[in-house]
């Protein structure tokens, strides 16, 4: 029995006939059975009074517009199911419920039919069952959804459209109601809930958010007043959040035209040295392209250090308060102006490039922004502010003023009162009250009326008491919650995704952050997320966050459990689209997502490319941190949980699902098993005859057994060159789990004894290249062993080098998946197979891939590889290569269970190693 949606119609063409039949009307009361009345009660619409038969004469008869509604529904889609005297009905899909809605609607609000003509309507959905067809649109049909629809439309007032309280578009909260309507069908009492015919649909409701309007500064001009800057000076605005702040500093900048100007704002983490002041001018620039404008001409000795401070690289601070200073020039009479918002997250290298610009006497002008509490930024305090302004609630007058300003003056004044008096009277708690009551339905805007849905709506005082975290949260952060709660889950993850990166971010790095969320892009979405408010666009390409309270709301509705994963993926983000010192930015992601080996390498890295600008306070607070990543790492390393997900989750998924990835696709056979043990023991012995390479106290056992259980997820974030040359052994893992990764193959005799590094370090005659080739060696060694801390040790080492960069880049991948991070090592491994190198290097490349994508659950992935990897290897008649791909398909086929195959790719295998020149 199909699932459909019934709408029926009852039809009132008898009030133009009172005596007929047709003219009995449901009573309102507590009788059994209806009773006839003489003449129609009285309309809700309140007509004037007038002749009805003399209107009925003047409108279409009860059946033409009943067939006239028939053929609008066949036109939707829909099938008529039933027909009688006073009433008919159609079906619909589940799927067509717009269009179901859109028929009633349409029905109920016609404006060519009395409104006491008019028909009512009822909807209901539910399995029905066929008894028969009629036609090419028509199936006759029966069932309970018929039955509620029915019921509904004969106690519907005429015009109305009842809707069953079950419906699941009802239940979703996907249609809108003006209330429940309660009714009596014979000695059944009814209830429904009454359709806003007017705007039907959420979608609709949500869209009217878009025509709020973008009023002037209200109630702040004694403020504006007091902002009076000198040349060289600095005045303060304080404010708590949401108070118009941000606002009051671009009104401004509007207001004294300065000669030019730059709007400072914290950058992402805000780590970054120079971050704030980068985007600064970087964003003024093309604000003076898009206006045609030139940008100011900067001596030629400075035009370096601006490109290196856009570059993200840095320049020492008194060449950047130099770069500053030309930007904010005087020019026609006209001083600079530079306008710093929420100075307090400004990272400390920008602000003291602003106040060494304010010390050279260039007239340079600035306003700061803090919060009421917040002291004034270190940088800051050797200059003596000239004015201080404090941005308090809005006086009643100027609250309902600004209701009124930003519903486009199309609500009244008594309605603007409530509503103004319904939240702080601070200009964003306002804003987002208005937006959260347009968006739930509580606030209706028809053409050029405002009005509430229900006389209900904004009265009242909150349900509840509130909790002393909610009384200390800025005051627009209960409506942007109940907003959050009805948007959808994909805008929301792009909300969120934008607030993990600071709330001011790129459309790639927002896009980068989704992947794998199943989020859409930016771009499907972008209209609705501007036209609602939640975000602009401060340049091409850019999208920003209406307001810090949102992103602090944003971070906040994150569950606890999920955070880490939001942060791990937005240090790979950060490190693929940030500059030398936004590494900083990664680096504090990753110590958040509890990544503290990934937390220190960045953290150095920055901090190298700090001391290269001579940035010498940034340099020591990033070392001063790596230092602290690293301590702490090593108390917590055998704490850190077997698998991390480089992919925030989706609000659909718990984070335990997406943190971890699929089993491999099989287990390996008995046989197999006791070849791998055998290969094992025999690089024990030969690890014996050589001396251990195993730290003091530590068994190879023991290390087989931690690669294969996962050890703390520390994946190495350094990039490496492209693909060179690796032993051939490498390429013959196992690849059906980490711990089952070997090497087979003759190690070069050798002694090291104690420390794996001992050999490469004593001897002060070896070259660079036999440096590498020892540690590469070692490296091999340890590999086999399941050593994963020595591999680290030894990767780390022969990186210094500079030799090998492609058997650097998969052992990180190896290590990386010995540990569990599976998808850092599958984003190593696939950057290493995708570039350009020789076959036979590309060969070793492709099928390390392959190696990861198996022991990532991934059998048709680690396919495709390990067969390319086969043919480059042919390609370049490498018979080990070969062999070892033959081997590795050999193993897949046997996990799968394909054992003909399996021993067609053994015997392939076999034949490559006898062919290997001796």
């Amino acid at each position: 029995m199909p699932e459909r949606i019934v709408v029926s119609f009852r039809g009132t063409a008898a009030l133009s006939q009172p005596g007929s039949t047709d003219a009995v009307v449901p009573v309102h009361g507590r009788a059994a059975a209806p009773r006839p009345r003489a003449a129609a009660p009285p309309s809700r619409h309140r007509a004037a009074p007038h002749d009805t038969a003399a209107a009925a004469r003047g409108e279409e008869s009860y059946l033409t517009r009943a067939l006239a509604l028939k053929k609008r529904a066949e036109a939707l889609g829909a099938t008529l199911c039933a027909w009688s005297a006073q009433t008919f009905s159609f079906e619909f899909t589940p799927e067509d419920i717009e269009e179901a809605v859109l028929l009633a609607a349409l029905a109920a609000e016609d404006a060519s039919v009395h409104p006491d003509a008019r028909f009512a309507a009822g909807i209901a959905q539910g399995e029905m069952t066929y008894v028969g067809e009629a036609g090419r649109f028509t199936a006759l049909s029966w069932g309970q959804p018929l039955l509620v629809a029915v019921t509904l439309a004969r106690v519907a007032p005429p015009g109305d459209v009842l809707l069953d309280p079950a419906l699941p578009a009802v239940l979703s909260g996907e249609l809108m109601t003006l209330g429940l309507h309660r009714g009596v069908d014979g000695a059944r009492r009814v209830r429904g809930l009454r359709l806003d015919a007017q705007q039907p649909l959420r979608r609709q409701v949500v869209e009217s958010v878009a025509r709020l309007c973008t009023p002037p500064l209200v109630g702040r001009d004694a403020e504006l007043a007091e902002l009076a800057v000198p040349p060289g000076g600095l005045a303060i605005v304080r404010a708590e959040p949401g108070a118009g702040g941000s606002r009051l500093l671009l009104e401004l900048l509007r207001l004294l035209s300065p000669s030019q100007s730059a709007f400072v704002a914290p950058v992402g983490a805000s780590r970054e040295p120079f971050g704030a002041l980068r985007r600064a001018l970087a964003r003024a620039a093309h604000r003076a392209d898009r206006a045609r404008a030139r940008a100011p001409a900067l001596p030629d000795r400075l035009r370096p250090a601006l490109a290196r401070i856009l570059d993200g690289e840095g320049v020492e601070p008194w060449t950047a308060a130099e770069v500053l200073a030309a930007w904010l020039a005087p020019a026609d009479a006209r001083f600079g102006l530079l306008a710093v918002d929420d100075a307090a997250e400004v990272d400390a290298a920008s602000l003291e490039a602003i106040a060494i610009a304010l010390e050279m006497g260039a007239g340079l002008r600035a306003v700061v922004r803090l919060g009421r509490a917040d002291p004034l930024p270190a940088p800051l305090t050797a200059i003596t502010p000239a004015a201080t302004v404090t941005l308090g609630p809005l006086a009643a007058p100027s609250a309902q003023d600004l209701v009124r300003r930003l519903l486009d003056g199309c609500i009244d004044e008594a309605a603007a009162r409530r509503w103004a008096a319904r939240a702080p009277a601070l200009p964003l708690a306002l804003r987002e009250l208005l937006c959260e009551a347009l968006e739930s339905g509580a606030l209706r805007w028809i053409g050029r009326s405002v009005a509430p849905r229900r006389r209900s709506a904004g009265r009242g005082r909150p349900a509840r008491t509130m909790t002393g975290a909610e009384l200390a949260a800025p005051a627009a952060s209960r409506p942007i919650e109940g907003r959050l709660r009805l948007l959808s889950v994909g805008p929301r993850t792009i909300l969120t995704a934008l607030a993990t990166l600071g709330g001011d971010a790129s459309d790639a790095a927002i896009d980068a952050l989704c992947d794998g969320t199943g989020a859409p892009k930016v771009a499907s979405v972008e209209a609705a997320l501007l036209g609602a408010g939640w975000a602009f666009r401060p340049e091409p390409g850019w999208l920003k966050l209406s307001s810090r309270t949102l992103r602090d709301t944003l971070l906040a509705a994150v569950p606890p459990g999920e955070r880490a994963a939001w942060h791990l993926a937005a240090a790979r983000v950060v490190e693929d689209h940030a500059g030398a010192l936004g590494l900083a930015d990664a680096a504090w992601h990753a110590a958040r997502a509890g990544d503290r080996r990934s937390a220190a390498d960045l953290a150095a890295r920055a901090a190298r490319a700090a001391g290269d600008a001579l940035l010498e306070s940034a340099a020591a607070e990033l070392l001063a941190f790596a230092d602290e990543q690293e301590t702490a790492r090593d108390h917590r390393l055998d704490e850190a949980p077997d698998s991390v997900s480089s992919q925030p989750p989706t609000y659909r998924t718990p984070i335990e699902v997406v943190g971890d990835a699929p089993e491999p696709p099989g287990a390996l056979s008995e046989e197999e098993l006791a070849d791998l043990e055998a290969r094992r023991a025999a690089a024990e012995s030969a690890g014996r005859r050589r001396g251990s390479t195993m730290p003091a106290g530590a068994n190879s056992a023991g290390s087989s057994r931690g690669a294969v259980a996962g050890q703390a997820p520390w994946p190495d974030d350094r990039r490496a060159g492209l693909p060179d040359d690796t032993p051939a052994e490498l390429t013959d893992a196992t690849a059906l789990g980490a711990g089952a990764i070997g090497m087979e193959g003759e190690l070069p005799p050798g002694d090291a004894p104690g420390d794996p590094l001992a050999k490469t370090s004593e001897s002060p005659v070896l070259s660079t290249n036999d440096i590498a080739v020892r540690l590469a060696e070692l490296a091999r060694q340890a590999l086999v062993q399941g050593d994963l801390r020595s591999l680290e040790r030894l990767v780390g080492e022969l990186r210094r080098t500079g030799e090998r960069d492609g058997l650097v880049e998969r052992m990180s991948g190896l290590i990386a998946l010995g540990r569990g991070a599976k998808d850092d090592a599958l984003r190593r491994l696939r950057i290493a197979a995708e570039a350009e190198a020789e076959p036979a290097q590309r060969a070793r490349a492709l099928l390390a891939h392959g190696v990861a994508l198996a022991a990532a659950g991934r059998a048709e992935g680690a396919l495709l590889e390990a067969l390319s990897a086969l043919a480059r290897a042919r390609e370049a008649d490498d018979r080990r290569g070969e062999q070892a791909c033959a081997r590795f398909l050999a193993r897949l086929a046997a996990a799968a269970g394909h054992e003909d195959a399996a021993r067609t790719w053994a015997r392939v295998a076999r034949a490559a190693g006898a062919a290997q020149p001796s």
